[in-house]
Order: structure tokens, then C-alpha cells, then sequence
């Protein structure tokens, strides 16, 4: 991909679901092969299934490149593609924390791990290490188990008062 100036347009493009990660790569591949084409960058959005973002100097930039390949389902032109402005991408490009919706007493399960497919209740969030601790309900004894934020799903939101917030209202 050739060198980028600053404030080049982002275009949008249609893809079939569950090919974006191999269609951007080999769209990366071919950008690099033709040095005469603008491309700039491609984006794999992780939330947003069926697109890919390209930064292209023109939308024509972008046709090149597209022509021909498999799995682009609505070429630029075709869809009247307008520019997208960046601060629209900002929230695919700043990461969140993996332990974000996550809070005391909630009912989670573990989706990783040696306790995989076990219910869990969480006792403490470890933000800074993005850890959780949490006791197994299957178990009759509860022991407290650290598990990574990425291993565990909330399914079911607490209805209990942490003491935090006894405090506070207070």
C-alpha cells in the first residue's frame, strides 16, 4: 500500500458475511502488488459484520481494486458510495474494555477454560488486570475462582445493591 496523506476518504464496502478478514487480506495483498493504485488502508471492523472499510485517494481507486473479486457484494459505484467520515469509524477503532457491562452479583458463564459452560456468580472485577472473581454455583462449596473478563458471558444482570452503592445513598 502506498504512503498517506492526511484527510483521504474511507469508502464502505458490501461484503458477503463471515469474509471479511480473507476478502481485506487479499484486497491488502493486491493494493501492495499495484503500487499505481491509492489505497491507503483497509479496516476490518470487529461489531460490524458484512463491511470493510478502504482509504482510497478516489472511489475509481477503490473499482481497480475491487474488480473482479469474489465476495464484494455491492461494488462502490454501483451503490452510489459516499465518503465516510472518520469520526463515524471512531467507535470500531478505540478499543473497550473486555469487562465492560460486567458487575457484582451478576449470573455469568465461563465460555473458556478448564470451568467451560459453568455458572458463575461475580464477587469482585479486577479492572486493571480485566479479571473477574467468581463463584461456581454448580459447586456446593464456594470456592473463589479468578477467570479472565474475555472467558465469561453475563446472562442474567443483578438485582442485589453492591455495597458501594449502600453507601452512597447513604
Amino acid at each position: 500500500m502506498t504512503k498517506r496523506s492526511d484527510n483521504m476518504p474511507i469508502y464502505a464496502l458490501r461484503t458477503t458475511m463471515g469474509q471479511e478478514q480473507s476478502l481485506s487480506e487479499h484486497l491488502a495483498r493486491r493494493a501492495e502488488l499495484r503500487p499505481h493504485l491509492k489505497i491507503y488502508s483497509v479496516l476490518v471492523p470487529g461489531g460490524l459484520k458484512g463491511y470493510i472499510f478502504v482509504e482510497a485517494e478516489s472511489i475509481d481507486e477503490v473499482e481497480i481494486l475491487v474488480e473482479g473479486m469474489r465476495h464484494v457484494r455491492k461494488r462502490p459505484r454501483a451503490s452510489r458510495a459516499e465518503e465516510i467520515p472518520i469520526d463515524q469509524l471512531d467507535h470500531f477503532l478505540i478499543p473497550r474494555p473486555v469487562i465492560e457491562g460486567v458487575d457484582i452479583y451478576d449470573i455469568v458463564e465461563v465460555i473458556s477454560g478448564p470451568f467451560k459452560g459453568s455458572r458463575a456468580r461475580v464477587t469482585d472485577i479486577n479492572v486493571g488486570k480485566e479479571e473477574v472473581t467468581v463463584e461456581l454455583l454448580a459447586m456446593d462449596l464456594q470456592i473463589p475462582v479468578k477467570i479472565s473478563g474475555d472467558a465469561v458471558r453475563v446472562i442474567e444482570k443483578s438485582t442485589e445493591k453492591t455495597e458501594e452503592e449502600d453507601e452512597y445513598l447513604l
